[in-house]
């Protein structure tokens, strides 16, 4: 019988590895009334020290990330990041393009709209899926033109998931439930929050984990393995991830 190494590097080294994480760097668009990340570049150098090393000042909920339940419900504080098993993110992920539909801030995505591109886009989702949806939204990050190019503007302005696609998803149960915008099924326009179904009442109450600053979705197929870890948090609202799609090999023609 094949040894597990030996049958793991047989099916990861044909594989495809897609990044979906942005870099890391200060002062990096977010939510809009989280701190900001700094990193201190100059902190240890070869010169001063003999060494180099940065040093990060950043919160929990910076790129892509993982909110946990107790991220936003105080009857739920006892689950925290460090609460969930390390293999929680490691899942079939399963994604549903939704950029073609343009939505604007404060808009939000209806469940027939999502069932009518899952459909067309051959995507079934199923229990414990990591399920994304991509709105196209990582555009706006750095962009240089208004409004997008405005300081964060990305941070307070995206749209999200109506209230009957967040009770739907609930029901069918993913393991967690991302997007390429800051805050996930949250619809936000100029700051003012215009929908947090998923946060407030069908994702987080039912441990359903909520990944949110993810990029590069237009790259993956419908289907792909999806792979993350939470930086081991004692107590932690969330976590910083640095989340992979492993995809099957191109072939000519794909």
């Amino acid at each position: 019988m094949e040894s597990l190494t030996a049958e793991m590097e047989r099916l990861l080294s044909g594989a495809r590895f897609i990044d979906i994480s942005p870099v890391l760097s200060t002062s990096m668009d977010g939510w809009q009334s989280h701190p900001e990340i700094t990193i201190i570049s100059d902190s240890r150098s070869h010169e001063k020290d003999g060494y180099y090393l940065q040093l990060l000042v950043m919160p929990e909920h910076v790129g892509s990330h993982v909110d946990a339940p107790a991220h936003v419900h105080e009857s739920l504080m006892h689950r925290t990041i460090d609460t969930f098993p390390v293999d929680t993110l490691l899942r079939p992920g399963k994604k549903i393009s939704a950029a073609s539909l343009n939505l604007q801030p404060g808009e939000q995505l209806t469940l027939g709209a999502f069932t009518e591109l899952a459909e067309g886009q051959g995507v079934d989702v199923r229990a414990g899926d990591i399920v994304l949806v991509e709105f196209g939204w990582d555009k706006h990050k750095d962009a240089t033109e208004p409004p997008a190019a405005a300081e964060n503007w990305w941070g307070g302005n995206a749209p999200g998931f109506a209230e009957d696609l967040c009770e739907w998803l609930a029901s069918v149960g993913p393991t967690a439930v991302g997007t390429d915008t800051a805050a996930c099924d949250i619809a936000v326009k100029d700051g003012k929050i215009r929908s947090s179904f998923g946060h407030d009442t069908y994702f987080l109450p039912m441990d359903i984990l909520i990944l949110e600053g993810l990029c590069n979705l237009n790259r993956l197929p419908g289907e792909f393995f999806f792979m993350a870890l939470p930086l081991h948090i004692r107590n932690g609202s969330g976590s910083p991830i640095r989340a992979v799609a492993v995809c099957q090999p191109e072939t000519d023609g794909s």
